[in-house]
């Protein structure tokens, strides 16, 4: 969603003249996969991109990040869908055994810098799921939406494939229910995103591994739970994100169509099954370019706007090799940046430790698997879910620490990581404790129910990298 799109408005012509462009670009991406790993990057590569809120001194949205971006001035910053968001995109890393040590340095440092440039406008940055801060005046697109036309464009477009407002409902141990007719709704969530360069040979999965390895992670870093002063899900983005830019009108919602944020439809048989059920998806953005077909200019733009939890994207590297990633996004942002760092080694890990380990990642039906995955948001560490070897409903917290950390150091360890020890040891205690970000956060406000005072506690710790298990209430 970084992008600026060069139109203001789409025709019907717009329209016809995309789809048969992507059309094309599909068949072409079909002949690349025919030619197999000979044309593929066999390179394992991870980079991220971490959302981020600005607030003033009463730790309160400040909605300045076209100030901060403007003063930071680098390609590595960007907008996000608020004026109170921008996002930091880190550097590519090979992952090999000093990458942690690379990427601890880049996102320190690139932190440090956005951080240094708020200060100068009396602000500062932090790390949340879903700001607890935020109230229902941050979300009036007039003062808060962030100033690129594509934002204004996706909310054109959900009107005309809606045909009503935009509605999100959910419950938690409380009712979040809210109403707009724009996409403003979606500014509630900021998160994590891995990327994760894989080969083409093994692709398939990776993608199966990345799915088992999401539900895990979701519980484990789940972040957000107080919308709007209302106790919700553990990790509300899931629900916010996927209710906030639905395009379904009512028959196709009745039909049970696909939402453009969701899950997955199920196992595959290969990548291009992925990219195939992007047919099932309306054109957000009719940007038709005058672009040779290998550029892919329309396939990765549709590809862009169907916001899987774990997307596929299909890429080039500097050296002209073709690549494929994942992209992760099930993390919320937060709660420090210790915390993001072992979320992020967790998740490689463990997805490489399955791989590794040989097990089979179709074994659990599908469904059950999907089912879990919303459980786990709902519930967070607390949850059960069904176990990989012998598909088992077991305690989350308890398959972490028996199974989940050793392959976690397995995977870490095959990449020649072997210094990955503050990282598990955090794993285990944060699992042991049972206190990630949505735990402090709910326990924090039965105690003294009042936001301002959490987002003050929660402040001083993040400010003080101390990670989430040992924060005290």
């Amino acid at each position: 969603m970084g992008a600026e799109i060069s139109k203001r408005e789409f025709t019907e012509q717009d329209f016809i003249a995309f789809k048969k462009a992507w059309l094309s670009e599909l068949e072409y991406v079909k002949s690349l996969f025919d030619k197999g790993s000979e044309i593929f990057s066999d390179r394992f590569r991870i980079g991220y991109e971490l959302e981020a809120c600005i607030l003033n001194s009463a730790n309160l949205p400040e909605p300045i990040n076209k100030k901060i971006l403007d003063d930071i001035n680098s390609p590595l910053f960007t907008n996000e869908l608020a004026k109170y968001d921008l996002e930091i995109n880190g550097n590519v890393f090979e992952l090999d055994g000093k990458a942690p040590q690379k990427l601890d340095k880049n996102l320190l440092s690139l932190w440090q810098l956005a951080q240094d440039s708020a200060k100068k406008f009396n602000a500062k940055l932090g790390l949340f799921g879903v700001l607890p801060s935020l109230k229902l005046e941050h979300f009036d697109k007039e003062l808060y939406q962030s100033d690129m036309h594509r934002y204004t464009l996706v909310s054109q477009r959900m009107k005309e494939l809606r045909h009503e407002s935009v509605k999100v409902l959910f419950h938690g141990e409380d009712e979040v229910s809210l109403e707009k007719n724009d996409v403003m709704l979606e500014a509630l969530g900021t998160s994590l995103q891995i990327h994760f360069q894989i080969p083409f040979d093994e692709a398939v999965e990776y993608y199966h591994a990345a799915l088992l390895a999401s539900v895990i992670l979701l519980g484990f870093g789940a972040n957000s739970p107080l919308v709007l002063g209302k106790r919700a899900w553990h990790e509300s983005r899931i629900a916010i994100f996927e209710q906030s830019v639905d395009t379904r009108d009512k028959q196709r919602r009745d039909d049970g169509d696909e939402r453009r944020v969701h899950f997955a439809h199920g196992y595959i048989d290969s990548w291009i099954d992925l990219f195939e059920q992007n047919r099932e998806f309306k054109i957000i953005f009719a940007d038709v370019k005058n672009k040779p077909k290998s550029k892919l200019h329309h396939f990765n733009l549709h590809n862009g706007t169907i916001w899987r939890w774990i997307r596929p994207i299909l890429d080039k590297d500097k050296d002209g090799k073709h690549t494929l990633r994942l992209e992760l996004r099930v993390l919320p942002s937060g709660p420090s940046l210790i915390d993001t760092q072992t979320n992020i080694w967790f998740f490689i890990g463990l997805i490489q430790g399955l791989i590794k380990s040989k097990i089979n990642l179709t074994k659990i039906p599908f469904e059950k698997l999907k089912d879990d995955f919303y459980s786990v948001a709902k519930m967070g560490l607390e949850s059960e879910f069904n176990e990989p070897k012998n598909g088992k409903k077991v305690s989350l917290k308890e398959w972490i620490l028996n199974d989940g950390l050793e392959l976690t150091k397995v995977g870490l360890d095959s990449f020649g990581i072997d210094d990955a020890g503050e990282y598990l040891d955090i794993i285990k205690e944060r699992t042991s404790s049972g206190q990630n970000g949505a735990s402090w956060q709910l326990g924090h406000f039965k105690k003294f129910n009042s936001i301002p005072k959490l987002m003050e506690d929660y402040m001083k710790n993040f400010e003080q990298n101390i990670p989430v298990h040992r924060w005290s209430l």
